[in-house]
């Protein structure tokens, strides 16, 4: 069974907040937490997130207009809020994005639109009424960019009030229908003019709706909810992929169609 992870406030969410959201604004990777602000579970790492998310929205006007949520386990979860500042359109000319050794890490994955509320409530939602509020789909890249210059030093806890890794958010062509998003599809990325490079692509929770689902219950449950015009990306079809900036590409995602884009270096 999916585990249910609360929130868990400890006396360092605040500060720990205010440290990531400097490191966020530096644009430069940096140290870990300090020690007395790093959060010792999953659910304090959850509480750090959300008052990130809080203050970034209230003190710096960037709201979150997405989310990244695939299932979480026992010892570790993949859920972030990611903000107005670094979503964009595929089609929006060189997009800035962070770039390490002339590379940006890419995921590609299959957003869905919310057409309608999904507001906090005591009563839990059914897949149904989720499926109801989704409106479209979106072929789509999470940008990663961690905000700690050695992440494999980080605990689970706190890579996850460091958004897990997540910078930001490319929005591509819409799908034909939300229920078109595959468990598989091969994923092709094909850089300038050079032959394609070809992946097989299998979805992580083997059903690309079922983080959206796991998402909306987190949020009901911490008196939160996923809002109109929001989109939610769930996992990653071939895990991370390092592309090179200043390059055209182009990453087909099997029938579903391509989405063509080109990083700034």
């Amino acid at each position: 069974m999916t585990p249910r992870i609360e929130p868990e406030p400890y006396a360092g969410c605040d500060a720990a907040a205010r440290f990531l959201i400097k490191a966020r604004q530096s644009g430069t990777a940096g140290e870990r937490l300090p020690i007395d602000l790093r959060p010792q579970n999953l659910g304090q790492g959850f509480a750090a997130q959300l008052r990130t998310a809080e203050l970034l929205e209230n003190e710096h006007r960037d709201p979150a207009l997405a989310w990244k949520s695939a299932l979480p386990s026992a010892d570790r979860a993949s859920t972030a809020p990611i903000y107005a500042s670094t979503i964009m359109q595929a089609d929006a000319g060189a997009l800035k994005m962070p770039v390490v050794d002339g590379k940006v890490r890419i995921e590609p994955e299959i957003a869905f639109e919310i057409k309608h509320d999904l507001p906090a409530r005591h009563k839990p939602y059914s897949e149904a009424e989720i499926d109801a509020a989704i409106g479209r789909a979106r072929l789509a890249l999470e940008i990663l960019g961690c905000r700690y210059a050695r992440p494999d030093d980080a605990s689970a806890s706190e890579l996850l009030a460091d958004h897990m890794c997540s910078h930001g958010l490319v929005l591509g062509p819409y799908l034909a229908s939300p229920d078109a998003a595959p468990v598989e599809m091969d994923i092709a990325i094909q850089v300038g003019g050079e032959a394609p490079q070809s992946y097989a692509g299998v979805h992580p929770n083997k059903a690309p709706k079922a983080g959206l689902y796991w998402l909306v219950e987190f949020l009901r449950g911490a008196g939160r909810g996923l809002k109109a015009g929001q989109h939610v990306i769930t996992g990653s079809y071939a895990g991370y992929i390092d592309v090179p900036a200043d390059k055209d590409l182009k990453i087909g995602f099997g029938n579903l169609g391509t989405l063509a884009v080109r990083f700034a270096g």
